[in-house]
């Protein structure tokens, strides 16, 4: 069964290059971008495998956080297109 999750991370290494977390988060079947350094993804996993997933690629003073997600749930200023993910996907 599909859920939803907000996925929220700081890597607190200098120069780290997130590209590597950004890789394992877009793997999700569904998956929007909120801004800096969080997303909303759509997942048959649970949030303990989705944060194994990801701390495959994190260093041991980095910080994560996957919690589940669902509507109703209000927002401003993340534009139109997630806007629009958000509107269609949360349930």
């Amino acid at each position: 069964m599909s859920r939803t999750f907000i996925i929220s991370y700081d890597l607190n290494t200098p120069g780290k290059n997130y590209e590597r977390v950004h890789n394992v988060i877009k793997r999700q079947p569904g998956w929007a971008k909120l801004g800096g350094s969080s997303y909303i993804v759509i997942s048959d996993e649970s949030e303990v495998q989705i944060r194994d997933a990801i701390m495959e690629v994190m260093d041991s003073n980095d910080q994560l956080f996957v919690g589940l997600v669902n509507a109703p749930a209000a927002w401003f200023g993340l534009g139109d297109e997630v806007t629009s993910w958000l509107q269609n996907n949360l349930k």
